[in-house]
């Protein structure tokens, strides 16, 4: 029933476009309540710190994603992914509190395509606290709940630019109740050009818990349209935790839609999996994204 009615929203809001046109306020509307319930949700986390009033006012931010993702294996294949993050200053103003269904715990390239990626069930709960050393330094600490277990989190980013090209470097260190020990790292270098840019990831992250390490490779080009549309193409190589090894290509289309915190992309992409034994697998994502807060 779910997919279902996913699917009926996400072919509504495809075929429809001219009738959200006219139905602009009622938009708003719906994007102001969830704001509106967020901030207040956020106002009354952080009164339990203190009673004290600050300058720093409690805020809230995210997104809601809606997807269908036809391909050849499951035409019926649907993602909803969420994310809520509350800033708490009265607990401390690099304090945020983070809700989100989003599988933070493999590692994520930039730009990664997530096509394949089935929809998650799992909600997961963190506190997490982020310090700017400079700007090229960031610490990010987290400890709560994923995958149904207990964890905590140490992660540092690191910046160089050299000449025209930017690269980044982030080892990371989790460890899990159940899963125990889980060090990863990765690596990305940004070549900027006139009119795109280029991006090689690189990840690297061995769980205690699972016998092999997971490893991905993606290299991605870039190209913003206009101020409201984007353009990536990208090769991606992954082998996961179940010893699943795949090769995707895909070309993703990013554009604002009705309004400018809501986005729509289209996802065409041609995937070569080992437990489909290599065979050609191709497919579209379709997705709807509504952004909140500030």
């Amino acid at each position: 029933m779910k997919k279902i009615l996913l699917l009926v929203l996400s072919t509504y809001l495809l075929l429809f476009k001219p009738v959200f046109a006219t139905q602009k306020n009622t938009i708003d509307i719906v994007q102001n309540k969830i704001d509106l319930m967020m901030q207040d949700t956020a106002s009354w986390l952080d009164s339990f710190a203190s009673s004290k009033k600050i300058n720093d006012k409690a805020s809230a931010n995210g997104y809601l994603q809606l997807g269908w993702l036809p391909k050849t294996a499951d035409l019926a294949d649907v993602e909803t992914k969420f994310k809520v993050r509350m800033k708490l200053p009265n607990w401390n103003d690099k304090i945020a509190f983070v809700i989100d269904n989003d599988d933070e715990d493999d590692l994520k390239l930039d730009y990664e395509a997530d096509t394949i990626e089935k929809d998650k069930d799992d909600l997961n709960l963190a506190v997490q606290y982020i310090k700017d050393l400079n700007e090229n330094l960031k610490v990010k600490n987290r400890i709560g709940i994923s995958r149904s277990q207990i964890y905590v989190r140490s992660e540092l980013k690191r910046k160089w630019d050299v000449d025209t090209y930017q690269f980044q470097l982030t080892p990371r260190l989790d460890f899990f109740n159940s899963d125990g020990w889980a060090p990863s790292v990765i690596g990305t270098i940004f070549y900027p050009f006139e009119s795109s840019s280029l991006s090689l990831s690189v990840s690297w992250q061995k769980i205690q818990s699972e016998k092999y390490a997971r490893k991905k490779i993606g290299f991605y080009h870039i190209k913003s349209l206009t101020d409201e549309q984007l353009l990536v193409s990208g090769l991606q190589y992954s082998y996961k935790k179940d010893s699943n090894e795949s090769y995707l290509a895909s070309v993703r289309y990013r554009n604002t839609f009705c309004k400018k915190w809501m986005y729509i992309e289209f996802e065409p992409f041609l995937e070569f999996n080992q437990i489909n034994r290599y065979k050609t697998e191709v497919g579209i994502a379709l997705r709807l994204i509504g952004y909140y807060g500030k």
